[in-house]
């Protein structure tokens, strides 16, 4: 299953479809576009890789738990 993640930036809205990855149980991006456009993970620098990385884990924290404004997670 794979979750959306969006995001406004100051160069546009940034929209991420991640999922957690059953092998290495991280987050995985699957795809993403920024203002509209396809973008990749790698394009971006070192910091906002980390930096995106740890809202995408924050926003799957959210959804797990319960605890944020997002759709919980399908029960198995």
């Amino acid at each position: 299953m794979t979750y959306v993640f969006e995001k406004e930036t100051s160069m546009g809205t940034l929209v991420v479809e991640y999922v957690l990855s059953s092998v290495s149980q991280m987050v995985k991006v699957v795809e993403m576009t920024l203002d509209g456009k396809y973008h990749r993970h790698n394009w971006m620098g070192k910091q906002g890789q980390l930096e995106l990385i740890d809202e995408l884990e924050r926003d799957l924290l959210d959804r797990a738990c319960k605890t944020g404004v997002h759709e919980p997670m399908e029960q198995l």
